[in-house]
C-alpha cells in the first residue's frame, strides 16, 4: 500500500508531523502522554521524510533502482 502513496504526499505528512511534534513539545507541559505523542510524531516525520528522499532519489537517478544496488 505504501508504494501507491505519492512522494509529495509523504513529504507533506512528514512536514506536518514535524510541526505537530515541535508544537507539542514547545507549548505543552511535562506530561508523559504528551511526550509520548511528540515522540510518535517525530518518528513518523523521520520515516516519511526519509521515504520521500529515497523515492525522490530513485526517480531522479535511473541508474540506482531496486534491482541494481551500488
Amino acid at each position: 500500500m505504501l508504494t501507491r502513496i505519492k512522494k509529495e504526499t509523504m513529504f507533506a505528512f512528514g512536514s506536518f508531523s514535524m510541526v505537530v511534534s515541535i508544537v507539542l513539545s514547545r507549548f505543552s507541559g511535562t506530561n508523559p502522554l504528551v511526550d509520548f505523542f511528540a515522540g510518535v510524531f517525530t518518528g513518523m516525520s523521520l520515516t516519511l521524510n526519509l521515504g520521500f528522499l529515497i523515492k525522490w532519489r530513485m526517480e531522479r537517478n535511473p541508474i540506482i533502482n531496486s534491482n541494481n544496488q551500488i
